[in-house]
């Protein structure tokens, strides 16, 4: 980038009075563009406690506050050129840099005794800063003891969830278990599960805080069977295989490969075998139409060779059958694949409602809470609960500029949090930057 591109964008980023979005890769200087913009707000007369930057990490926060920190005090202590230097990396218009010179060198006192100070934290720490600012009556997680290693606590849920399922081996969650054992065996189960577990901010966020875990994963399901273009539990290969056309175009297409290669003969010979049982003759039809690897058409292209053993009417029929043929077991294979994933998901999110139940009980009777009940509490309070317009006054007339740092590492829930208030700001008219 030259030089003057890079002002340009350093111009763009920085104003104080826009909304700007930055991607670049690691290493190219977000953070320091995410500490210059706080100082351009603070020289732009914002108040610290009207500046909320949020960080992936705990380490990152520190980050950005020892920088904030160290370059105020290099501005307050160092000489007017180095000031002033200051001032334009960091694109403050030429003709204002003298004026703002004093302003400049009194931020670190500003900074270091604003009550409320600047807020740079997690997203966890700041759910928490807002739980403590809820009304009393708004659900407080109450004498908890917050835990950031939860394995032990995991295997507890584990070993509760089994014991329940094997003293109700009629209930969803039993049948789900029995079928993902069978069909993925117990280490992967576990592992898939415990994801879900871990994940749980994200179910919440889909399930939009469904409290009632059947009518959660009903919900869910029903998502999932409005995108299929069939039934979880429609025949997909009897209708195909029953039909004139494709009975016609099929025996077409065999008594050509017959005709052709040797290869292609024991093609034609695979499909006769199968004849009499349904799912062998899809199987088969299958197999010699698409690829094993990925589903898709075998390949297959004209040639003297080949029009020679069928004539050039043959050929051209033998191309067109190829096509027709692999579209229509494409299109069955698929229905197949989404149904196959649908039996996946009902019994998987069964099972997985069930073991959050025993690992939400298990954390109540040891008095303890992990970081994603913390965003779930924060969400309902900010998006659905009966404060959340009571919040989202107290955020307005709190910040006014909010810097969001790896914003693709922002989960559901936490985007969620947010995004309930900045709509209600917009609604407000009181956006902040």
């Amino acid at each position: 980038m030259s030089q003057k591109d890079e002002q340009a964008l350093n111009a763009a980023a920085l104003d104080p009075a826009a909304s700007v979005v930055i991607e670049a890769c690691a290493g190219s200087g977000k953070t320091w563009m995410l500490v210059s913009r706080i100082v351009r707000l603070l020289l732009a007369d914002a108040a610290p406690s009207q500046i909320l930057a949020i960080t992936f990490t705990r380490k990152a926060a520190q980050e950005m506050a020892t920088r904030l920190r160290d370059w105020l005090y290099e501005l307050a202590t160092g000489s007017d050129e180095d000031a002033r230097k200051f001032l334009r990396e960091r694109a403050v218009p030429e003709k204002e840099i003298e004026a703002l010179l004093p302003k400049a060198r009194q931020l670190y006192e500003r900074f270091l005794t604003a009550q409320p100070p600047i807020t740079i934290a997690t997203f966890h720490s700041w759910f928490l800063q807002l739980l403590r600012r809820a009304p009393l009556d708004a659900g407080a997680l109450g004498d908890v003891i917050l835990v950031e290693q939860i394995s032990a606590l995991v295997d507890e849920a584990w070993e509760s969830f089994a014991s329940r399922v094997q003293r109700d081996r009629e209930s969803p969650a039993a049948r789900g278990l029995d079928w993902l054992f069978s069909e993925s065996g117990l280490e992967n189960t576990r592992r898939l599960l415990t994801h879900f577990l871990h994940r749980r901010a994200d179910w919440r966020a889909y399930t939009r805080g469904q409290k009632d875990a059947v009518a959660a994963v009903n919900l869910a399901l029903q998502r999932i069977r409005d995108e299929m273009a069939v039934a979880p539990d429609a025949d997909v290969i009897g209708p195909l295989l029953a039909d004139t056309a494709f009975q016609k175009e099929i025996a077409e297409y065999a008594a050509l490969l017959a005709r052709n290669t040797a290869g292609d003969q024991k093609f034609a010979q695979r499909l006769s075998a199968a004849e009499p049982d349904a799912a062998r003759r899809f199987e088969a039809s299958c197999d010699v139409v698409l690829k094993k690897d990925d589903g898709t058409p075998r390949s297959r292209k004209a040639s003297q060779a080949q029009a020679k053993r069928l004539g050039t009417t043959g050929e051209a029929r033998l191309l067109e059958l190829h096509a027709k043929l692999g579209t229509r077991l494409q299109e069955a294979r698929g229905h197949l694949a989404d149904q196959a994933s649908y039996r996946f998901n009902e019994a998987a999110l069964h099972c997985g409602v069930a073991l959050l139940d025993a690992y939400q009980r298990v954390k109540g009777e040891r008095q303890v809470i992990d970081y994603a009940d913390i965003e779930c509490h924060a969400w309902e309070l900010v998006s659905v609960s009966d404060h959340a317009v009571y919040m989202h006054y107290k955020l307005d007339s709190r910040y006014r500029h909010i810097l969001l740092d790896e914003f693709q590492d922002t989960n559901p829930l936490q985007w969620l949090t947010l995004k309930s208030w900045l709509e209600a700001a917009a609604a407000a008219d009181m956006r902040p930057t």
